[in-house]
């Protein structure tokens, strides 16, 4: 039994005339069966390409005919174009066209209107039930190829939720593999998938995406730097991180995996998307913490699930820290049983604090190599199984009361610097955010290998975004002297005329300011010329003192003296006189002007306590001089 398929554009005339003479066949030939494809113009060319390419024909032009067979399949045998199918069916069946020029453009217009309402029906009816849309990048990869089955089936993002898969493959090898994995999605005929798109377009590909499942890995080769191999990770996720900014939905889940180094691409799409929110683009640890569950296990005899609680911090795929303080088992056959809720700490059971030290770590770390080299091709089950884990638990929620690891942005937890991208232990709520668990207490051992998994993933963000450099404090400090000096240089140069004009100006000044004097003097002269040459040395009047206090009892010079001191306000009202002169002359104000010959002349200036400068002796005299 064979079937006939006609394919073509809607608004084709020549697709019109093929159509209806397969419908005469159709109509008088009950065994005769018939199988339309109809695309739109713009559609019709990609189609074309891809169908010709896959079966490895060569057409051109609108309508395609082929004839396949039904109970044995394959690629078909291709028949031809629009003159060929009627030779074809007049050689068969002795049937032509009877069709005219008019009649075969009237009905490719009707035909087009009709497709064009077909698809607007089609597309109201799959907007009913707004599928949710997943984009899983690297199509070829293995990891994806059995991420597929999973994700189809409903265990990840529920059983009453529909998706739209999208596999994007961008790379510049064949797609094939891609569209093969589209296929047998198709085969599994699972009800939830509403259906599987191969793109090549990362922003069509990331346009209005729930999720977004990224497995890109750019390994480093043997001729590359550690910079260059940063700089192209850099290069690959900035690109990506700005589709999903611009294109995905507001509330996308981003998760990072594979080999690459994951905290660091985790950092760059951060960055590269600020509409999106940081909490909601992660790194996944989980492949690293299952194969140290499965080391455990394994010593202890128990089902690598019963392993719970284990940590890992740090750098996933660089310099991290296996923490088994926490964790626990369940189901172990010691002497305690108990129901499965019951478990017992790994420390206590291993019991060996030597090889819990050296050699888990190195099993741990030799883990993946070793199931490689048995199965002689990369890991991709175990690698698909710990996305999926987390994605079940990032939509659903995580198990109670158990912790997983998890590579998040940092908020300062644990003395990580904030925005740094770090593995931490989390639990994860049913409503679709995760949590850090931050009661753990860490001996100093364990903060000093959190220190240098910091320290590494900081000298791969400065190779991206460099710290700036030190200002040189010496250098700068040897330089600011030479050009203070080389400036005080030239003000003294252009300065030294107008210091001698100054100078001048000063010296005109004098004389003002000693008539100032002098009429101060004549207010009270006995005070200025006792007490200027004894300011000088205020220890020596004491003599004198003793030698007029006689004098001053027969005067009875005491309570005049009391009286005679309040002529003291008036000479210092007589030297602000002296001082404001230089102010109104424009002489600078300044204790550092060079002393001309005749301010020296002037002598030392009166000292602010005039009591302490003049004798009671002479004081008395004043006073009684004064009187008369």
């Amino acid at each position: 039994m064979a079937k006939v398929v006609i394919a073509g554009r809607s608004d084709c005339p020549y697709f019109s005339r093929v159509e209806l003479l397969g419908d005469r066949l159709v109509k008088n030939l009950p065994s005769f069966q018939l199988h339309k494809i109809v695309k739109t113009p713009e559609e019709w060319e990609c189609w074309l390409d891809r169908t010709c390419q896959s079966r490895g024909w060569e057409h051109s032009q609108s309508p395609i005919v082929w004839r396949e067979l039904i109970d044995r399949g394959g690629k078909g045998v291709l028949i031809g174009g629009a003159s060929e199918f009627q030779e074809y069916v007049k050689g068969y069946y002795g049937l032509e066209s009877s069709l005219v020029s008019s009649d075969m453009k009237q009905i490719a217009s009707e035909n087009r209107k009709t497709k064009t309402e077909i698809d607007a029906e089609i597309a109201q009816y799959k907007a009913l039930s707004k599928p949710l849309h997943v984009c899983i990048t690297a199509a070829d990869s293995p990891a994806c190829y059995s991420i597929m089955t999973t994700i189809a089936s409903g265990e990840v993002f529920g059983p009453n939720t529909e998706i739209n898969i999208r596999l994007l493959d961008n790379t510049d090898k064949d797609s094939s593999l891609a569209r093969g994995l589209a296929m047998e999605t198709q085969d599994l005929c699972e009800g939830l998938v509403r259906g599987v798109e191969v793109m090549d377009d990362t922003a069509k590909a990331f346009r209005d995406c729930s999720a977004i499942i990224i497995l890109d890995e750019l390994l480093r080769t043997d001729e590359e730097s550690h910079a260059d191999w940063i700089h192209r990770n850099c290069d690959a996720f900035t690109a990506y991180g700005q589709h999903i900014n611009d294109g995905a939905m507001k509330n996308v889940r981003v998760l990072v995996a594979g080999n690459g180094p994951v905290n660091f691409n985790t950092m760059i799409l951060i960055h590269s998307a600020p509409k999106i929110p940081r909490q909601n683009i992660v790194g996944l640890s989980r492949g690293v913490e299952n194969r140290a569950k499965s080391v455990i296990g394994q010593r202890l005899n128990v089902n690598t699930a019963g392993v719970v609680d284990l940590i890992v911090w740090g750098n996933v795929n660089g310099k991290h820290f296996i923490d088994n303080s926490k964790s626990r088992v369940h189901g172990y056959d010691g002497a305690i049983w108990g129901p499965p809720s019951y478990s017992v700490p790994v420390l206590e059971m291993v019991h060996d604090s030597k090889w819990m030290e050296k050699e888990y770590l190195e099993q741990v770390e030799q883990r993946r190599s070793a199931v490689e080299t048995a199965l002689g091709h990369s890991s991709a089950g175990s690698a698909a199984r710990a996305i999926t884990s987390f994605m079940t638990h990032w939509w659903n929620g995580s198990p109670k009361g158990q912790m997983f690891s998890l590579a998040v942005a940092s908020d300062g937890w644990y003395n990580v610097p904030e925005d740094l991208v770090f593995s931490f232990p989390v639990t994860l709520s049913p409503k679709g955010y995760w949590i850090v668990v931050q009661d753990i207490e860490m001996p100093e051992d364990s903060k000093h290998r959190l220190e240098e998994s910091v320290a590494e993933l900081k000298a791969e963000m400065e190779v991206i975004f460099p710290p700036p450099p030190a200002p040189p404090v010496e250098e700068e400090k040897h330089e600011t002297s030479e050009n203070e000096t080389e400036a005080k240089a030239k003000e003294t140069e252009g300065t030294i005329p107008e210091a001698d004009d100054t100078k001048a100006e000063a010296d005109d000044t004098k004389p003002e300011a000693d008539d100032t004097k002098a009429e101060a003097d004549d207010t009270k002269p006995e005070a200025d010329d006792d007490t200027k040459p004894e300011a000088d040395d205020d220890t020596k009047p004491k003599p004198e003192a003793d030698d007029t206090k006689p004098e001053a009892d027969d005067t009875k010079p005491k309570p005049e003296a009391d009286d005679d001191t309040k002529p003291k306000p008036e000479a210092d009202d007589t030297k602000p006189e002296a001082e404001a002169t230089p102010q109104e002359t424009g002489a600078p104000e300044t204790n550092e002007a060079p002393q001309t010959s005749e301010t020296a002349e002037a002598g030392p200036a009166a000292p602010s306590d005039p009591e302490a400068s003049q004798p009671p002796a002479q004081q008395a005299e004043e006073g009684t001089e004064e009187q008369s």
